[in-house]
């Protein structure tokens, strides 16, 4: 093995230390209180409480992704499917099928037809054998009994759900796992990447988009990344993480929230939005909720807060042959506490 093949995997497990970064951070906001997921304690083996900056933003972080998943799954249409791109030790899946993406009268399990995840095949190996192991999340495959693990441990495929182990960069080879393990390419299907487009080169995820838009005839896409570079506490960011060994690959070429939805618009997808999460804690969350969490812990690094927040986003975007309409409704709107304002660009 030479020295570049060592640095090469070093830095993807430095990669994948992240996803247990978020997990536990998951963790954290989760037992006090901020949001209701049974599910991720089983994949964290020490639970650290975080500091109220990251539990509140993981919170919005969750809030988010979860209103556009939901709102995805409520259309209108035949069942839907979703694609988690580096889901790692997600529990998306599993918090659908138990209802916790529900409101009210409207029950979102009955409208997923499949979920698909794909991560790197030692974090999907690890997550096929805490799935086999609890019943808790083994039970809610639609099929349990007819679950199949293959490749060694590395996939798990349900007529619900399938646990692909593979590179996003090899996005060729992760296309023919996906369209074998039964991804339907006409079906409404929505895409999800939370802090991973972020870690590929633009050329990668230009890869990907540029599939997704060739291949998926009616999609939408959710993501979840860094953003601003350029400043001050972007800069120091940015030193903080690659003192880590963590490098930012994409955020130089999609530094902002008009770049941002500017990489869905030149490939022809008929609208993108992108908002900062000061935006959605001040505009989209009511009062009620934000005076809930200022009771679950006390914020007072507000500077740090917003100056944090201002460099985390959250981008929707839609390009649809039979669902356009349905999909331009699938927004995170502005809270009926606030001024109405609803944030969506066509």
């Amino acid at each position: 093995m030479n020295f570049l093949d060592e640095e090469i995997e070093t830095s993807e497990d430095i990669i994948r230390g992240t996803n247990d970064d978020a997990t536990i951070s998951r963790s954290s906001a989760v037992s006090l209180g901020y949001f209701q997921d049974p599910f991720v304690h089983f994949f964290v083996k020490k639970p650290v409480r975080r500091s109220p900056i990251i539990n509140r933003g993981t919170f919005i972080r969750s809030y988010a992704m979860d209103t556009l998943v939901s709102q995805f799954l409520s259309t209108t249409g035949p069942k839907k499917q979703i694609v988690a791109l580096g889901a790692g030790f997600d529990t998306r899946y599993f918090n659908i099928k138990a209802g916790y993406l529900d409101k009210e009268e409207n029950k979102v399990s009955c409208q997923l037809s499949r979920y698909f995840e794909i991560d790197f095949p030692e974090i999907t190996m690890k997550k096929v054998m805490t799935i086999k192991k609890r019943k808790e999340l083994f039970s809610l495959l639609d099929d349990p009994e007819q679950a199949k693990i293959e490749r060694g441990g590395m996939d798990l495929k349900s007529s619900s759900y399938c646990l692909l182990g593979g590179d996003l960069r090899n996005w060729s080879d992760i296309t023919t796992k996906l369209v074998d393990a039964g991804l339907d390419l006409n079906a409404p299907t929505l895409f999800l990447s939370e802090c991973v487009f972020i870690y590929l080169t633009p050329e990668d995820t230009n890869i990907i988009l540029k599939w997704i838009t060739d291949t998926m005839t009616n999609t939408f896409f959710a993501l979840y990344e860094q953003i601003h570079p350029e400043d001050a506490f972007g800069k120091m960011m940015i030193r903080n993480l690659k003192s880590r060994s963590i490098d930012l690959k994409g955020i130089q070429a999609f530094p902002d929230l008009i770049h941002q939805e500017k990489r869905f618009k030149d490939l022809g997808w008929q609208s993108a939005t992108a908002v900062d999460i000061n935006t959605i804690h001040d505009k989209c969350l009511d009062r009620q909720e934000i005076s809930r969490m200022a009771r679950l812990e006390i914020l007072d690094e507000l500077e740090e807060w917003h100056l944090l927040s201002a460099h985390y986003c959250v981008a929707w975007a839609f390009k649809s042959m039979d669902y356009a309409e349905e999909f331009s409704k699938i927004r995170l709107h502005q809270s009926q506490t606030q001024t109405t304002i609803i944030f969506n660009k066509p």
